[in-house]
């Protein structure tokens, strides 16, 4: 079965500048229809007003939230992108000297801010807080933490990687309906990354250092340990949230390529049964991508679309100085560059 068969749409989010006065600077949703080949797109910021500089993205299910920040208050703008409808919340939290926000995220209806307080040291904490009333509650994690890292939101779970005083990486567990802490998982010197499954488990991908990882699967109701096994991977795993995914026996990542390339990052994937590291040559695409469109390209996104078994990657035309002009590139497992979307944009996050 052809890819174009079982990847039918995806939606792309991306930030896109423009000089023209018809389009104006803003952020665009795209949607391509790959059967068809018939793509459409909506100017967020026209529509909805987003800010174009928004601060970062957060997907649950089928809504997307954008965060952003001006005059000293966080904004939050949600959006459905299967019917489109749309809720903001303007200046949702202010910011004070008490505490620094260090991420935020959010559930279906609750937003939860990571932050150090109080004022001048480096105590970790999260904050719950009601949109709709402005209610909010209050729990300290730690004391004088080194690092926070990316969360994890997942079925009233948020998953919060931390260097702690000492050096020691941790995950702590919070429920996002009891308001509590469930558990603090210690790894120490080895580097976590954490993950939801393919089966909805909590997955960790621990670096114990010289090629050796630990794989651990949880519970993420009981947080009862269900499989442990290891692997050795020639690679380095940033701590915080996998940028990839776990499919059945593989896991797929976000594989650095060594400086000075001018490419940063492709597609890889390891297989956990007979322990063998693909990694797609990101540098010969490239190349092929430059050579049709006679200029350079960067890549911006990345994303593994498990029913179709293909990577998407975003990239953008590095030559224009007025306007971004990039595109999808649609990579097979094997390597093959299947598809090549442009769009007049440069896309920076799939939606699945």
């Amino acid at each position: 079965m052809k890819y174009h068969q079982l990847l039918a749409v995806f939606l792309c989010l991306a930030f896109f500048i423009s000089c023209s006065k018809d389009n104006g600077p803003g952020t665009v949703q795209y949607s391509y229809n790959s059967t068809q080949e018939i793509g459409s797109q909506i100017n967020l910021t026209q529509t909805l007003g987003l800010d174009p500089f928004y601060i970062t993205l957060r997907q649950v299910d089928e809504v997307v939230s954008f965060y952003s920040f001006s005059a000293g208050s966080f904004s939050i703008l949600q959006q459905n992108t299967l019917n489109g409808q749309s809720t903001a919340y303007p200046d949702f939290y202010t910011v004070t000297e008490e505490r620094s926000i260090t991420w935020g995220t959010n559930s279906e209806d609750l937003l939860f801010l990571g932050n150090y307080s109080p004022k001048g040291s480096r105590d970790f904490g999260i904050r719950t807080l009601d949109p709709d009333d402005g209610s909010f509650s209050d729990l300290p994690i730690e004391f004088n933490i080194q690092q926070a890292y990316d969360p994890l939101y997942y079925r009233q779970r948020i998953l919060m990687t931390y260097k702690d005083e000492a050096g020691a990486y941790k995950i702590a567990v919070f429920n996002t309906e009891t308001r509590s802490i469930i558990s603090t998982l210690d790894y120490g010197e080895g580097v976590p990354n954490v993950l939801i499954d393919d089966e909805g488990n909590i997955g960790v991908v621990i670096g114990t250092g010289s090629s050796n990882f630990v794989y651990q699967v949880y519970d993420i109701e009981t947080l009862i340990l269900q499989s442990e096994s290891s692997f050795n991977l020639d690679k380095f795993l940033p701590p915080g949230p996998l940028q990839g995914a776990v499919n059945g026996n593989t896991l797929f990542y976000s594989n650095s390529l060594a400086q000075p390339s001018p490419v940063t990052f492709g597609p890889a994937y390891f297989n956990f049964e007979n322990d063998t590291d693909f990694v797609i040559d990101i540098l010969s695409i490239v190349q092929q991508v430059e050579s049709e469109t006679e200029s350079t390209i960067v890549l911006t996104a990345m994303r593994y679309i498990e029913e179709a078994e293909v990577f998407l990657m975003g990239y953008a035309n590095d030559n224009f100085t007025t306007e971004i002009i990039g595109g999808v590139l649609v990579i097979s497992k094997t390597g093959t560059l299947l598809e090549r979307i442009e769009v007049p944009f440069a896309p920076t996050y799939f939606i699945k």
